[in-house]
């Protein structure tokens, strides 16, 4: 028993006589804590603060006002939607919303959104006193969003703008919200640095990418919902100060992440990227059916590559890349390259493939193919030697008996 009371006591936990309540939070409404305004509309009163930062206020590696001059059809890219060409950054409105909680039933009782324009940033934050004010706030979103042509969000096309669609539905309000068109930048994120970083969450991005440091008002976000609860218990608004700060603070990051994105995928030459960026935007190059700047981007990061797996990732992708754009001949160099890798025979193969159905040269084709098989041979026995030896036999045989004048079925069947 006494064992048992230490380990409770350990944890902040007395009983019996050394209990003690915890003391009640002190009331503090928000209005006291923050600047804002209450504003009426005809479904109610709602609590907006508002804070305006300078163009030239760095957030990060970025200051702000290097969101309006990005090129419309870059964000359109990002975005890979075609109807977003013509949107002119300025159009843009980046939106978070802080929740109850994911399941069934959760609702947003904050939702910040930043515009830029010509002149400042200015940053809007709805927040909710009482969940009874909902309708107020859905309705002054509304006001916003229809002078506006496009979002921005942060994982906000699978969750914060579902979740305030079905919010103005069950308040019986019509929204844009779901129709305006949508850049998301988890999905450019992940496109750019999975490969390279261990998680592309925003709070990652920003201390591996962003240079954005919190500051100790910040809360973690897994927290908000609790929070938010307690506030409703207690209505003491403390914690949610915090939580208005964590919301402002991604909204800046958001316009730092677009810029940076923005440059990146528009104007890679004028970056210093790592050599998996740039084999990372190779391959979201050739996505997009952008094929010159996946070439390069695939060269650099060969020709950069600090060690030799990201080098025969590069190498392969450029050599697919040449290949399937017919240029086969030009391929051939990077099929050696990877080849004296010695990764695996894929390089030898290619090599075979090409000697043996395109410049019809046999031996050279049974040569790499009797290299490939020597490479196989020397791996250790399980299912990827006994498959590539397999296969390789198989060429093997067919090869020997083209060259001494004998048929083959396979003659006529080039591989691809």
């Amino acid at each position: 028993m006494d064992d048992l009371k230490r380990r409770l006591a350990r944890l902040g936990l007395t009983t019996g006589r050394g209990y003690t309540p915890k003391p009640r939070a002190q009331r503090a409404d928000i209005e006291e804590l923050v600047e804002g305004q209450v504003i009426e509309t005809g479904a109610g009163a709602c609590f907006v603060i508002e804070r305006r930062f300078p163009l030239e206020t760095r957030h990060g590696i970025h200051a702000l006002g290097e969101w309006l001059p990005l090129d419309s059809s870059t964000l359109a890219r990002l975005a890979d939607s075609g109807d977003m060409d013509e949107i002119q950054p300025d159009q843009y409105v980046f939106l978070d919303t802080e929740t109850t909680g994911l399941g069934g039933g959760a609702f947003a009782f904050q939702v910040g959104v930043g515009i830029v324009t010509d002149q400042e940033m200015l940053i809007k934050q709805y927040f909710l006193r009482d969940p009874a004010e909902e309708p107020a706030m859905l309705v002054l979103i509304e006001e916003l969003l229809q002078s506006k042509k496009a979002l921005v969000t942060f994982n906000g096309r699978t969750f914060d703008v579902p979740l305030l669609a079905g919010r103005f539905l069950l308040s019986r309000q019509r929204s844009t919200v779901r129709a305006l068109p949508n850049l998301d930048l988890l999905g450019p994120s992940r496109r750019l640095w999975r490969r390279r970083l261990a998680s592309c969450a925003l709070g990652s991005l920003e201390t591996d990418v962003l240079g954005v440091n919190r500051t100790q008002s910040d809360v973690p976000g897994s927290l908000i919902p609790y929070l938010y609860r307690q506030y409703l218990e207690t209505r003491s608004a403390h914690d949610m100060v915090r939580v208005l700060y964590h919301n402002e603070i991604d909204l800046l990051s958001m316009v730092t992440l677009g810029v940076k994105l923005a440059q990146t995928f528009g104007r890679p030459e004028t970056a210093s990227l790592p050599a998996d960026d740039r084999l990372s935007l190779g391959h979201w190059y050739q996505r997009r059916g952008m094929h010159a700047e996946a070439e390069s981007a695939y060269r650099l990061a060969a020709n950069e590559a600090p060690d030799a797996e990201l080098r025969y990732d590069a190498l392969i992708g450029l050599a697919y890349l040449l290949k399937r754009s017919g240029r086969r001949e030009e391929a051939l160099p990077c099929w050696i390259d990877v080849a004296d890798l010695k990764f695996d025979t894929l390089g030898h193969v290619e090599l075979a493939k090409h000697y043996e159905w395109h410049q019809v040269d046999l031996e050279n084709a049974l040569e790499w193919t009797e290299t490939a098989i020597t490479l196989a041979g020397s791996w250790r026995p399980g299912y990827r030697r006994t498959q590539a030896l397999n296969e390789l036999h198989h060429r093997q045989q067919r090869l020997i008996r083209k060259l001494s004048g004998g048929s083959d079925r396979d003659a006529d069947s080039p591989e691809d």
